[in-house]
């Protein structure tokens, strides 16, 4: 079975005084051992620098361009990149927003879950899972794995 990192997953794992260091960590060790394709989409990698370098003042992980940039190879070298500018994934991605009437931010939720039904990834490792609820995925909250 494959699944999606998503992106809160992937910054977890760079904060160790999150309360959700240890679980992003577990569940992604414990999903490779256990012969799981993890996956992270294109989308999520951009998500993911736009977050590490925001100022750790105001509560984001400050990172440099250079941190930022060996955090992602990281992040590239221990997940399948899905590359997600392709037309099918908008043609999911136009289905989805139209008939689960999909609005403001969640359209980036349902973009996600659109790479994952052109790719057939099945599964979402989220810490978020209320955002996709309704959008026909199955998500898997780290605490649980």
């Amino acid at each position: 079975m494959s699944t999606l990192v998503d992106t809160n997953v992937l910054l977890r794992q760079l904060e160790p005084e999150h309360d959700h260091h240890r679980a992003a960590i577990a569940a992604t060790m414990h999903l490779i051992e256990s012969g799981e394709t993890l996956h992270v989409a294109a989308q999520s990698i951009a998500e993911f620098w736009s977050v590490a370098t925001r100022p750790a003042a105001q509560n984001w992980l400050g990172f440099g361009v250079a941190s930022a940039a060996s955090a992602a190879a990281e992040i590239e070298r221990t997940f399948e990149v899905l590359l997600s500018d392709e037309a099918i994934v908008y043609q999911h991605w136009k289905r989805l927003i139209v008939e689960r009437r999909v609005t403001g931010r969640r359209v980036f939720d349902a973009r996600l879950v659109a790479v994952m039904l052109a790719h057939g990834v099945a599964r979402l490792l989220t810490f978020n899972g209320a955002d996709f609820a309704g959008l026909g995925v199955m998500v898997i909250d780290p605490h649980a794995v």
